[in-house]
């Protein structure tokens, strides 16, 4: 009798645990946004085009040449999905989920592409090194002439 009391007055406490209506942050929108406004990365307009990325995943080294920031067109090479230099469009970078930082590359996130008809979804970023190319104050007269003269 003594341990049926128990049970009924352990029900009647206000449970430790969280409600199943209860989202924990980092599962939010709000909480993606906040998580992915502290972590450390490099957007893709806030380099110059024909710059290149050395980016270190857990699996993989992925070197990507950035040749449209504001499209997000870029050349890669690296990890099994792209053992040649492909262009492809860096869409972002993930915690996993749904949710993109569009033209971004962070650490510790998973990085987005789309390549033809094929989405590769990298693991965790590591680490981003950039590399200053010589030429791409060349290649970005070449391309600043090609728009002139299609105008």
């Amino acid at each position: 009798m003594l341990a049926r009391v128990d049970r009924l007055a352990a029900r009647m406490q206000p449970s430790r645990r969280r409600s199943p209506d209860v989202v924990p942050r980092h599962r939010t929108l709000d909480g993606v946004v906040k998580a992915v406004s502290q972590t450390d990365g490099i957007g893709l307009i806030d380099v110059d085009a024909f710059t290149t990325l050395v980016v270190r995943t857990d699996n993989s080294v992925y070197r990507i040449t950035i040749l449209q920031p504001h499209l997000r067109e870029v050349f890669v090479q690296g990890g099994k999905f792209f053992p040649e230099r492909t262009c492809a469009c860096l869409s972002g970078s993930t915690f996993g989920g749904s949710c993109l930082k569009i033209g971004w590359v962070g650490l510790g996130l998973h990085m987005e592409f789309h390549a033809g008809d094929q989405w590769i979804i990298t693991s965790h970023v590591r680490a981003i090194a950039v590399e200053a190319s010589p030429t791409a104050a060349a290649c970005q007269l070449i391309l600043v002439r090609k728009r002139k003269n299609a105008t």
